[in-house]
């Protein structure tokens, strides 16, 4: 698979990954006139994010923390929540920083529980198998 987009269920918002290349990928964010894009060192936990949607998909009923997965140097955030009604919230932030002109973009998008192993599959087949 060539790319994974994670779309809003309440707005045009998408996170798009693309380019998976070993241990790194590409990620951008669009929500209507912000858009930032990042390439994302994951080093030897490509899969992590692919387990993230698996084990929310897994789950029976909404959970009651935040679960997320962070790049190891910080540039991307995934976090989600799912309330009672079962309505997810993935909190993302991307970020450069460290250099001349650093940004930070952090913007929650909005899923729905029944989207959750569409999402895992999509993730799996993008990121690739955990290693045994």
């Amino acid at each position: 698979m060539k790319e994974f987009r994670v779309q809003s269920s309440e707005t045009e918002a998408e996170l798009l990954f693309f380019g998976v290349n070993g241990d790194n990928f590409s990620v951008a964010l669009s929500s209507g006139p912000v858009s930032c894009q990042r390439d994302v060192w994951a080093y030897t936990d490509t899969h992590g994010l692919a387990d993230l949607f698996e084990w929310m998909a897994s789950q029976s009923k909404p959970w009651e923390t935040s679960e997320g997965w962070e790049s190891l140097e910080g540039e991307f955030k995934l976090y989600a929540s799912c309330n009672v009604r079962g309505n997810i919230t993935f909190d993302v932030e991307m970020n450069h920083l460290g250099c001349a002109e650093e940004w930070r973009v952090q913007t929650q998008l909005k899923s729905e529980f029944g989207q959750l192993p569409s999402l895992a599959k999509k993730a799996r087949a993008f990121f690739g198998p955990s290693p045994s």
